[in-house]
């Protein structure tokens, strides 16, 4: 027996913990702002989801109790479904973690996306390195923006604060599938609480909330949009009044110039909308403890 088969063997209990716990953190980077760009290697994200997985690895382990600890022996009672069910389960809970913090950066490219169009500029399309993708170029700026505020308020904190909380309110899934699936009683300090959502119900949950994009891409861009659709009234009445004016080639570089000038004057108040939203998003996630505790 080789000496990793000697150590896991040794250390079968800890093993898969860890590794249930690398399937949350790894959902967590895979799906989260910045970390889960095509900018970012493989290598690296990998390395980064191994780093807080040990550090949220004490956090993981306060929610089981030193009996359901101990019951687990190599080949014995843990079946490779119930693990592989496990893993799926953490991993989508930390997909939807980081799902949640994507909500203001895709409603962000939304946004881009409808303030060029208004402007004329539907057509110019670029490579996004992030998403490996076409975008445009305001989406670009203000998914910059977005970054910029996120790292700049600790956003990148903030979900490992998140993902360390998560386990008071969903702890291990090893805990709740390894007895439904085996037909063992569910030890009471294993399941401290039924008043604890499933991870099914916070998955329901971030899709449902996924309607939140639509709301913030129409809150960014509606000054542009509203000065843009201004300007198409007041070019209906010099149409009227002065009808030997051809208004094609008179709307479309104004409603680029007036389309860049009210960008200009709005960018400060994208920057307070941004750090509005990334607030409101720190106050969700520190109610995790507390929402444990009910």
């Amino acid at each position: 027996m080789s000496v990793l088969a000697q150590f896991i063997t040794a250390h079968w209990t800890t093993v898969v913990i860890f590794v249930l716990v690398l399937a949350r953190t790894g959902g967590v980077i895979v799906s989260a702002p910045f970390w889960g760009g095509r900018m970012v290697p493989g290598l690296v994200r990998f390395v980064v989801a191994v780093v807080v997985s040990v550090a949220v690895y004490p956090l993981a382990t306060r929610t089981l109790a030193e009996t359901a600890r101990d019951s687990f022996r190599l080949d014995e009672d843990l079946s490779l479904f119930v693990l592989l069910v496990a893993l799926g389960a953490e991993s989508l809970l930390g997909l939807g973690l980081g799902w949640v913090a994507q909500f203001l950066f895709t409603g962000m490219r939304v946004a881009g996306q409808v303030v060029e169009i208004r402007m004329g500029l539907g057509l110019s399309q670029l490579l996004d390195p992030q998403d490996g993708g076409q975008t445009t170029t305001l989406s670009t700026l203000f998914e910059l923006v977005a970054v910029l505020v996120f790292f700049s308020l600790n956003g990148h904190l903030l979900l490992i604060q998140a993902l360390a909380a998560s386990y008071q309110l969903f702890p291990l899934s090893l805990e709740r599938v390894r007895p439904a699936l085996s037909g063992l009683p569910v030890a009471t300090e294993t399941v401290p609480t039924l008043a604890r959502p499933s991870v099914v119900a916070f998955l329901a949950g971030v899709v449902s909330s996924a309607g939140t994009i639509f709301a913030i891409a129409l809150r960014i861009s509606a000054p542009v949009v509203v000065g843009l659709l201004l300007s198409d009234l007041l070019l209906g009445i010099m149409s009227r009044t002065i009808p030997q004016m051809n208004i094609f080639v008179v709307s479309l570089p104004l409603q680029l110039a007036l389309g860049l000038v009210v960008l200009f004057f709005s960018l400060p108040a994208l920057v307070w909308f941004c750090t509005a939203q990334f607030s409101l998003l720190n106050e969700h996630l520190s109610a995790f403890p507390r929402g444990g505790g009910r």
